[in-house]
Formats: structure tokens, C-alpha cells, sequence
């Protein structure tokens, strides 16, 4: 898969940005968010299978399946982060996630990956919406969340249960419809 927008190309991972990745998910920003992948990624090499997994599903484009895709620097191909969406198993609905390298966070990159890859999913499927489920303690994902046009629907507080990788006690649920409106 290839994405390109007016800054970025989304692309397919590759053995190439196992480093960066791995470097990426120990930052203090990221990991608050993103505990388990610090804790699961003790180094480049423990990536190999997710990475090789990632090739062998590139063909597909079925958005309920967890896919995780390159974001790079247009003409330069530099690894800054990652997007991706699948099926989230806490709501049954296909969620968009990311995360960026602290020295790119702050610049629109993500606004921008999020955008593009929000319609692409709407190109190639039948979805209604999609969600983006964010710790309301992680205000700049917030701010993506409101930039990218996704509304938000309601704060959980999950009652049995915490959420992987939440701050506080709590998340905020937002939707995009396809079409950009509220559906009835």
C-alpha cells in the first residue's frame, strides 16, 4: 500500500524501519500512551516477525484486519511514525491508530497520516465510520482526533475493566462517517 500526501508517503513497513520503530516506542511521549509496545519491543530485532507478517499482508485490503503502515517524510523516506487501523475488540468497530516520533509531533503529520488513511479505508470498503479511542489525558491525540474531523461521541469509563495502555480512568470515543456526517 501507498499513500501519498501533500508531505508524507504512507507505505507498507519494511525490515529498514525495525530501528527506528523500536527508538520510536521508547520515547517518553509514546510510551505513556503505548506501554505495551515499549515492554513487547525490547529492540529492532524483536520486530522481524511483526514486520514480515506486515509484508506478507500487503495485498489485502480487508480494514478489519490489524494492519500498521510507514509514515516517511515525502523525498526522503524517513521513518517519523506509523498509522494504521483494524478491528478494536473492546468496541467491535475499525479503529485508526498512530503514534510519531517526538521530534515530528506538533507539525500536522499525524492530522495528515490520519486524514489520507481514514479515506483510503473508504475507498476500499463499505464502512459507515471509523473511531479513534484516545485516553482523554493524551491531549494531542485529542487535538488530531478534532482536526481530522472525527467528533467526539462520549467519554467511557470502563467498569470492570482498564483499557491497555490508559493514563487515567477514562477515554474519549470519537466517529467519523464517511460522508462527514452524523448518521441517524
Amino acid at each position: 500500500m501507498k499513500i501519498e500526501t501533500e508531505r508524507l508517503i504512507i507505505r507498507d513497513l519494511e525490515r529498514k524501519d525495525q530501528p527506528d520503530i523500536a527508538r520510536i516506542v521508547w520515547q517518553e511521549s509514546v510510551m505513556k500512551f503505548m506501554r505495551d509496545w515499549s515492554e513487547n519491543i525490547p529492540d529492532a530485532e524483536s520486530l522481524n516477525g511483526y514486520v514480515d507478517w506486515h509484508q506478507s499482508q500487503k495485498e489485502s485490503t480487508d480494514v478489519y484486519q490489524a494492519k500498521r503502515y510507514a509514515i516517511t517524510l515525502k523525498g526522503e523516506d524517513k521513518f517519523i511514525g506509523s498509522v494504521g487501523m483494524g478491528l478494536e475488540d473492546t468496541v467491535n468497530e475499525v479503529e485508526i491508530a498512530y503514534f510519531l516520533d517526538e521530534d515530528y509531533q506538533g507539525h500536522g503529520y499525524a492530522t495528515e497520516a490520519v486524514n489520507a488513511l481514514f479515506d483510503r479505508c473508504m475507498q476500499v470498503s463499505d464502512l459507515d465510520y471509523m473511531v479513534l479511542l484516545i485516553d482523554v489525558a493524551n491531549d494531542a491525540s485529542n487535538k488530531v482526533a478534532e482536526r481530522t474531523g472525527f467528533e467526539l461521541f462520549e467519554r467511557r469509563t470502563p467498569i470492570s475493566h482498564k483499557q491497555n495502555n490508559m493514563v487515567s480512568e477514562s477515554y474519549n470515543y470519537w466517529r467519523k462517517y464517511r460522508d462527514g456526517n452524523k448518521q441517524s
